[in-house]
C-alpha cells in the first residue's frame, strides 16, 4: 500500500469514527436512553476488555491458541482469583505481573 493511500485510509477510518461516535452522542444528547439501551451500556466496557484480554491471551501469530504450557493463561487465572477475592485492582494488576513473570521464567 502506498503512502498516500494508508494516510488517506487512516484519515478516512478516524472520520468513519468521529462521525459515528458524534452521531450517538448528538442523537442522544439532548434525550434520555431507552432504559434497555441504558442497561446494554452498562456492559460495553466489561465486553471491550474480555475482548482484548482474550485476544491477548489466546491469539498466538494470528491463529487460535489455547496451550496449558503458556504462561499468560495461567497469570491471567491467577490475576482473576486475586480480583474475585480481593476487589483491589493495583493487588490484581501486581499478583499477575509477579505471576507472569515468575511462570516465564520457569516455563
Amino acid at each position: 500500500m502506498s503512502t498516500p493511500a494508508l494516510i488517506g485510509l487512516v484519515f478516512g477510518v478516524g472520520a468513519v469514527t468521529f462521525f459515528f461516535r458524534y452521531a450517538m452522542i448528538g442523537l442522544f444528547a439532548s434525550n434520555r436512553l431507552p432504559g434497555w439501551l441504558h442497561a446494554l451500556c452498562r456492559h460495553i466496557a466489561p465486553a471491550s476488555f474480555a475482548a482484548l484480554t482474550a485476544s491477548a491471551l489466546f491469539i498466538d501469530a494470528g491463529a487460535v491458541s489455547i496451550a496449558l504450557d503458556a504462561p499468560k493463561p495461567w497469570a491471567a487465572l491467577v490475576a482473576a482469583l486475586v480480583a474475585w477475592r480481593s476487589g483491589n485492582v493495583l493487588a490484581t494488576i501486581g499478583a499477575g505481573m509477579a505471576a507472569l513473570y515468575v511462570l516465564k521464567f520457569f516455563l
